[in-house]
């Protein structure tokens, strides 16, 4: 069945379709002309022929015809469709194509609104649309990618095969039991439709070893193994497998990788479902691939900063990073700006934004072969002329020249732990402003440290926010036992591994504000377990604390720490006892200790605390007959999201009165207020507030009183609230930070 994806693009014209009863488009015409593209039309397959299907549009005017050939029979699909559209005369300007081996030139002009017709994992089969005397509006029909099959490795004539198909939509979880010689059993839990849906196959004897995919959002991407004859079953089975996932994890050696060795992997493809032969063991394994992009997050959109004007134009955040910079420079400032991105592995230069006149082109390459990201981008715009000055981009690795003149007003594009993927803007003659999208960067995995072959391989994944807890359990020769409970997304979720026998001792982390920063330990030989085991753990954080040293420290001493980074998971072999740990690294700055400086007002009321941000945006006070009645205010998280607090106290009739702060380079440095006891309260309240910048003082919100006060410490800004309140305010108080800038 096709998904049918509405038509994008202009209002006006007559509805057309060609229908989705085709197995692929092969040939498209696009014809432009002044006002737009004029006409369409599609050429597709069905039944192994060529149809042509009708123009959409007029033809009978000046103009270009352009064409793009898709090579059905070397298995080339069309997957997605972008271009603009004028909202004014409702006409498309330009269209671009992408293919899963190529990308069309842009055919028309990149003006107007933009648009996206794209399905993860499908291709178009089909169009519809909207046009008369141009083509308004575009929509496609998609169905599903088909997966091809590889040939097995391994025993190609013994025991019985087996095929689980590949129809599914991925491979959350990998079981392989390995008996110390031969792979003897595989199980295999896929996603259909968001339904789990599990195979398994052989024997289930020896031990059994488990890896998780952290499906939608990553996928495997390849499997290497080996094979042999092997006593006592006299024939070819799989010695060893080994997995790895688009976000570059590698699953732990699963079996001794003797005999041949293979691997199953396609370039731009993911692993979907596999097939082979099996009997008492596994003998041999074979892949099916499917043209898949691992669905990404859903990019963080940080407003474009810099000057007022311009047109707006928006490179979309599809792209898996940045990877080459063209910036060019004149004597007003910045002239334009291009990006060339990476998309399923494939360059894809963007569009110009600014006008080319004299001057000079600076380039900024990104090394993404290498694991190089672009993190921030700071520069200085002219408020007078709207123009950008300068810009300096800040990858994981290095920092690019001052591009330009540091005059005007300096702004920054960061957010903590995120890496940009794709820009936005406005631009005209020159380069106004800047804004960019970002996704959270992928953690990196460490060697183990500790017994590397026995036991079984455990991996909590390095998809967590931070850690909240840790528990170890230590018997007075070993760690037995370790548990630790993450966070993701602001939830609990707890991993534990190992056997529960010992003493436990409880190290907690005050996350979001702390992180585990390294862990020091120690692993030996011992008995009675004959065989190496941790024999002691302690962990360090971002604030400078150290947990107790569980356990003995000795043999070999060793440390997991990366600069920089923050640990957000573990993995290792388990047994009876912790065998061996490694961790996740993540790119994230823990954010400045905070102190919490003492309420002032009255005490009656419940408290509130809106915890700790990176600054406050946006100030809303209501005021009542007698005192403030409420309090609301807008902050910007770590990661540079905007987070509308909880209103504080009862609103009235009255409107909130707004104080609003030239972000990010205003921030609060105190609060002046007054406080009183009135009738009709239960206690003091809160009758003025106002507050300092570094910039200026906001008018006074309420009546001054007798018993006044001041909130505020020297060097620091306010970057969060607490208090007390009930249908009045009657307390407030202030999280600050240094000030850094």
């Amino acid at each position: 069945m096709a998904l049918k994806v509405e038509a994008k693009g202009g209002n006006g014209g007559k509805e057309w379709d060609d229908r989705f009863d085709y197995e692929g488009v092969t040939k498209i015409h696009v014809r432009g002309g002044r006002e737009g593209i004029q006409f369409i039309k599609f050429e597709y397959v069905k039944a192994g022929k060529t149809i042509a299907g009708p123009v959409h549009g007029v033809s009978d005017r000046r103009g270009l015809t352009q064409t793009l050939e898709i090579k059905h029979m070397e298995n080339e699909h069309l997957i997605a469709v972008e271009g603009y559209y004028k909202e004014s005369t409702g006409v498309i300007q330009s269209l671009q194509f992408e293919t899963n081996k190529k990308t069309s030139d842009l055919i028309g002009y990149d003006e107007g609104t933009k648009f996206s017709i794209r399905v993860r994992g499908k291709k178009i089969i089909g169009f519809h649309g909207f046009s008369e005397k141009n083509l308004n509006s575009l929509g496609a029909y998609f169905i599903k990618m088909p997966s091809t099959k590889s040939a097995m490795q391994g025993g190609q004539g013994t025991g019985k095969s087996y095929d689980d198909g590949g129809d599914f939509d991925g491979v959350r979880k990998v079981y392989v039991t390995s008996d110390g010689t031969a792979i003897r059993h595989v199980k295999f839990d896929y996603d259909n439709a968001g339904n789990e849906e599990t195979r398994e196959r052989g024997e289930k004897i020896g031990t059994q070893h488990e890896f998780t995919i952290n499906h939608p959002y990553e996928y495997i991407t390849s499997v290497e193994g080996s094979y042999a004859v092997t006593q006592p079953y006299g024939c070819i089975v799989l010695t060893s497998l080994t997995f790895k996932t688009s976000k570059g994890r590698t699953s732990s050696t699963i079996g001794p990788p003797t005999g041949t060795k293979f691997v199953l992997e396609s370039k731009g493809t993911a692993i979907v479902g596999f097939h082979g032969r099996v009997g008492s063991c596994v003998d041999s394994i074979g892949a099916y691939y499917s043209q898949f992009l691992p669905s990404q997050e859903t990019a963080l959109k940080v407003e474009a900063k810099g000057g007022k004007g311009g047109v707006h134009w928006d490179d979309g955040s599809d792209s898996e990073s940045v990877t080459k910079i063209h910036v060019r420079g004149g004597l007003e400032g910045i002239q334009f700006i291009k990006f060339e991105y990476v998309k399923a592995g494939n360059t894809i230069a963007g569009l110009v934004h600014g006008v080319s006149g004299r001057g000079m082109t600076q380039t900024f390459d990104i090394n993404h072969l290498e694991n190089e990201y672009l993190i921030s981008v700071e520069g200085y715009y002219d408020e007078s002329t709207g123009v950008i000055q300068s810009l300096q981009f800040n990858t994981n690795k290095k920092t690019s020249d001052l591009m330009g003149f540091n005059d005007g007003t300096k702004f920054s594009l960061a957010a903590n732990g995120k890496k940009i993927i794709g820009f936005h803007g406005f631009a005209e003659k020159n380069l106004n402003s800047l804004g960019a999208y970002f996704i959270r960067i992928p953690s990196t995995k460490s060697a183990m440290q500790g017994g590397q072959t026995t036991g079984r391989s455990y991996d909590d994944g390095g998809d967590f926010d931070g850690i909240r807890k840790i528990y170890v359990t230590f018997d007075g020769t070993a760690v037995r036992h370790i548990k630790f409970d993450y966070d993701k997304a602001g939830q609990v979720e707890t991993r534990e591994r190992g056997v529960n026998e010992g003493t436990e001792y409880e190290f907690t982390v005050d996350h979001p504000r702390e992180y585990i920063t390294s862990v020091e330990g120690s692993y030996a030989v011992t008995q009675p377990y004959g065989c190496i085991v941790l024999r002691s753990l302690t962990f360090k954080t971002s604030k400078g604390r150290t947990s107790p040293t569980v356990g003995l420290v000795t043999g070999t001493k060793f440390v997991l720490e990366s600069k920089g980074n923050v640990i957000v998971g573990f993995h290792g072999r388990v047994g009876s006892c912790v065998d061996s740990i490694g961790a996740y690294y993540y790119f994230f700055s823990p954010p400045p200790h905070s102190e919490k400086l003492q309420g002032h007002g009255g005490d009656g009321g419940d408290s509130w605390d809106d915890g700790v941000f990176k600054n406050v945006k946006k100030i809303y006070v209501g005021q009542g007959d007698i005192g403030i009645a409420s309090l609301k205010f807008e902050y910007e998280s770590e990661t540079s999201e905007v987070i509308v607090g909880k209103e504080h106290g009862k609103k009235t009739l009255l409107d909130y009165e707004e104080f609003e702060l030239d972000y990010p380079s205003e921030y609060i440095t105190s609060i002046e207020g007054c406080h009183d006891k009135v009738v009709g309260a239960e206690s003091g309240v809160i009758t003025m507030l106002r507050f300092k910048t570094n910039k200026r003082t906001s008018p006074p919100f309420g009546l001054e009183s007798a018993s006044s006060f001041t909130i505020q410490k020297e060097g620091y800004k306010i970057v969060g609230f607490h208090g007390k309140s009930s249908s009045l305010i009657s307390q407030i108080g202030v999280h600050v930070v240094p000030i850094t800038e």
